[in-house]
């Protein structure tokens, strides 16, 4: 019970931060559940509760998804996770880590060096989806390769929540297909699913308050940390 109220106090929290900011509360619940979670579960596990907080952020920011950008996405998100599903629990995460975390740098500072206007959403949805196959939390890769620059605040958090509730809805069914039960922590699912609720509803209230410039300097600095957290994880795994 008490880890229970823990996590999803957790995901209270986190759920408020995504909703507000558009990225940064799945790193941290990953990083959290880390300590209580069996290695194994982490990422399925994380997976599920992703979901549920992704679905009901969607619900909040509904009307300010951009759905032209999403179903193309939608197409290469199945794709993406078709051909990684069979590799996902293989691949090494340290390199994955750090690729992802210059990639984060690189497409937050200097996104005209990787011309991510020019990536189809289709291109976004496969990639990114097979990598969060791999490495559980690639919230801040989507908002990457995202155009967020077009669109208002609104827009990015709404459209970035129906993407990453694709996202984990593919890993729930892929991590389902390599036979990884999740039924046994029912309980804390429960839990998590009941907190992001009162969280998105809490971050949909801040989100409304920040000027529009703040938001993307806010968002920048944001996905700058989450990057180099993630490349401080690949190296301490190399030369330990």
């Amino acid at each position: 019970m008490t880890l229970v109220l823990l996590l999803s106090l957790a995901a209270f929290i986190t759920s408020s931060i995504t909703a507000a900011m558009g990225v940064g509360g799945g790193v941290v619940l990953l990083a959290l559940m880390a300590q209580f979670v069996p290695p194994a579960l982490l990422i399925p596990l994380h997976g599920a509760a992703q979901l549920m907080s992704n679905t009901n952020r969607v619900l909040v920011q509904r009307k300010h998804i951009n759905w032209a950008y999403i179903k193309p996405f939608l197409l290469g998100a199945l794709a993406g996770g078709a051909l990684i599903t069979p590799l996902a629990l293989f691949i090494p995460v340290p390199v994955g880590q750090l690729l992802l975390g210059l990639f984060i740098l690189l497409a937050t500072w200097k996104a005209a060096w990787l011309k991510l206007s020019g990536w189809h959403p289709a291109v976004s949805g496969g990639v990114t989806t097979g990598l969060s196959l791999v490495l559980g939390a690639t919230g801040p890769l989507v908002m990457s390769v995202m155009p967020k620059t077009q669109w208002e605040r609104h827009m990015v958090v709404g459209t970035h929540g129906m993407a990453m509730t694709i996202q984990h809805g593919i890993k729930v069914i892929a991590f389902a297909s390599l036979d990884v039960s999740l039924i046994a922590y029912w309980p804390l699912l429960l839990g998590i699913g009941i907190a992001t609720i009162g969280g998105n509803l809490l971050g949909a209230k801040l989100l409304a308050r920040v000027p529009e410039q703040l938001f993307k300097t806010l968002l920048d600095w944001m996905l700058t940390a989450l990057a180099l957290r993630l490349c401080w994880q690949g190296l301490s795994t190399f030369s330990s």
